[in-house]
């Protein structure tokens, strides 16, 4: 089985889109794995998006994406790792993703974010863009 790394991004447009990231989601042949940041960023970027509904209403989209997390395994205890991606990125939650990306060392790492598209970074993990992982799979 793969073990993939995914970002907010991926986890987002696979939940609320049906393109690639969304067969990402729903592929038996991958493991899932993420952090608690963005597990976090994703109920943010719902609750926001949604303000608009009811609050009955929005409870009922945010018990919705709480139980297709529940498919994502949590990364936790990556602290040992935020000296080397403080060197690589910049932003306090991007460094906490990439920590936990090194100390759970996935066969892929999955995200749309540019800021991890650099030397630093693609030198430490495999990057790699939804279409070419979905074609790994097949």
């Amino acid at each position: 089985m793969i073990t993939v790394f995914i970002d907010t991004n991926v986890i987002i447009s696979g939940m609320f889109f049906s393109g690639l990231e969304a067969k990402i989601l729903d592929s038996r042949e991958l493991k899932l794995v993420s952090t608690n940041i963005c597990r976090e960023e994703t109920l943010e970027v719902v609750e926001r998006k949604f303000e608009d509904l009811s609050s009955r209403s929005l409870e009922k989209v945010l018990d919705e994406v709480e139980e297709a997390l529940m498919d994502i395994e949590v990364v936790e205890g990556y602290r040992e790792k935020m000296g080397v991606s403080k060197r690589c990125v910049e932003g306090e939650n991007d460094r906490k993703v990439l920590a936990a990306v090194l100390s759970y060392e996935p066969d892929y790492f999955v995200t749309g974010d540019g800021d991890f598209h650099n030397e630093e970074v693609e030198e430490r993990v495999e990057i790699i863009e939804s279409r070419e992982l979905l074609e790994k799979v097949k």
